[in-house]
């Protein structure tokens, strides 16, 4: 998990290539300690979530959960609780730019993020049931919020997966794009020029706002 700064804005990393970015205890770890650091930061005006490798990220480390005995497997889901949270409720512009599989905890990060850029080859799924799982309820109310309670039953109890379009057509995604990198810095270059306490303000009437449908 690696965090960059570059003209005011926090590039969050998930690499970890050999396992398509799934999310272990230490990834969980780096990743809450970035977020916390950047929670504090006077010099970032925007956080760009993203994934190495091809992937965005596959879910949780499932091979580590398996190992984990019931107290650390508990242990295992507060950490990606708090940290999806504390992603979730950093006043600032936060922009997921997925590429390939995001699936699970995935999910979970993409969706604590204010918009959701993605390419067109990129596919979508919470297999947790599946899996002998249970997303948690803080992320299922998310789901529910961006999606409706419609679409977010097909993606939980069929472990359905989803292309990019159906994504999009359902509003997992908010824009589909041949070239993420290109629509991501599109929105960045408006974020750089304003004033920090607007982007703060904003930002947060956007998190705190219920989605009327």
């Amino acid at each position: 998990m690696t965090l960059d700064v570059v003209d005011r804005v926090a590039y969050l990393t998930i690499n970890r290539p050999e396992k398509r970015n799934a999310m272990s205890t230490e990834m969980w770890t780096n990743l809450l300690d970035h977020i916390r650091w950047i929670d504090h930061a006077t010099d970032v005006s925007a956080v760009v979530l993203q994934g190495g490798g091809g992937s965005f990220s596959a879910g949780g480390d499932l091979t580590e959960l398996r190992r984990l005995d019931p107290g650390n497997s508990q242990r295992y889901r507060d950490l990606a609780e708090t940290t999806v949270v504390a992603l979730m409720d950093l006043a600032l512009p936060k922009l997921a730019a997925i590429d390939g599989p995001c699936f699970g905890a995935g999910c979970s990060l993409a969706l604590a993020c204010d918009v959701r850029l993605s390419s067109f080859s990129s596919q979508f799924g919470i297999p947790a049931l599946k899996n002998g799982l249970v997303y948690e309820q803080v992320f299922v109310q998310r789901l529910v919020q961006i999606v409706g309670s419609g679409p977010a039953s097909l993606l939980l109890y069929g472990a359905d997966s989803w292309t990019a379009d159906e994504a999009a057509a359902y509003g997992l995604v908010d824009k589909l794009t041949a070239d993420v990198p290109a629509a991501v810095e599109n929105i960045l270059k408006c974020l750089r020029d304003a004033n920090d306490g607007a982007i703060a303000c904003t930002a947060t009437f956007i998190r705190t706002t219920p989605r009327f449908n």
